[in-house]
C-alpha cells in the first residue's frame, strides 16, 4: 500500500518512513491528486478542499502520533511494519552495505563503534543503530505495541 501525504502531514509522513510504509510528499496543492493517481498512492491530508475527492483519505487529528495509529488501523497495516526499512528524506528503500562502503561518509567514532550500516540509493544519506535508533525503537513500540 503506497501514500502520498500533502504538505500539511510532513510528520505523519516521516513516521509512516520509519515505520517502512511506503509515503510520499507533496506540498504541490490539488496536483496531488494527478500525483497520487499516476502513482497509484492513497492521498493522504487535512485540507477540507481535498477531502471529498476520490482517493483521499482525510486525517482528522492533528497531533502526528494519533495520526500515524490511525492510519495504521484504518489500512490494516500492522503486518507490513518494517522499522528503519526505508530512507527518512526521500522514501527510498534501504540497502544494507558493508561499512568500508561508508567509511568516508560518517564520523570516525561511528565507523568504529558500529557494525551494521545502510544506505539510501538515492539521496545516499547513511543510516546506523545508534541512540538514534534506539530512541526512535523505543518511540515507535509505545506507538504501535504490536509492531515488529
Amino acid at each position: 500500500m503506497k501514500f502520498i501525504c500533502n504538505g500539511m502531514l510532513g510528520k505523519l509522513c516521516k513516521l509512516l518512513r520509519i515505520c517502512g510504509i511506503d509515503a510520499a510528499y507533496s506540498n504541490q496543492g490539488m496536483a496531488i491528486l494527478l500525483e497520487a493517481r499516476k502513482e497509484n498512492r492513497i492521498v493522504l491530508t487535512r485540507n477540507t478542499r481535498l477531502q471529498t475527492k476520490k482517493g483521499v483519505f482525510f486525517v482528522q487529528t492533528s497531533d502526528p502520533a494519533e495520526q500515524l495509529k490511525h492510519i495504521i488501523s484504518e489500512y490494516d497495516l500492522q503486518t507490513l511494519i518494517q522499522p528503519f526499512s526505508r530512507c527518512i528524506e526521500c522514501n527510498c528503500k534501504l540497502k544494507a552495505v558493508d561499512k568500508t562502503l561508508v567509511r568516508n561518509n560518517i564520523p570516525y567514532f561511528t565507523y568504529k563503534h558500529f557494525d551494521e550500516f545502510a544506505l539510501c540509493p538515492n539521496c545516499h544519506r547513511v543510516y546506523w543503530k545508534g541512540s538514534h535508533y534506539k530512541n526512535m525503537t523505543k518511540d515507535i513500540s509505545n506507538l504501535l505495541p504490536n509492531a515488529k
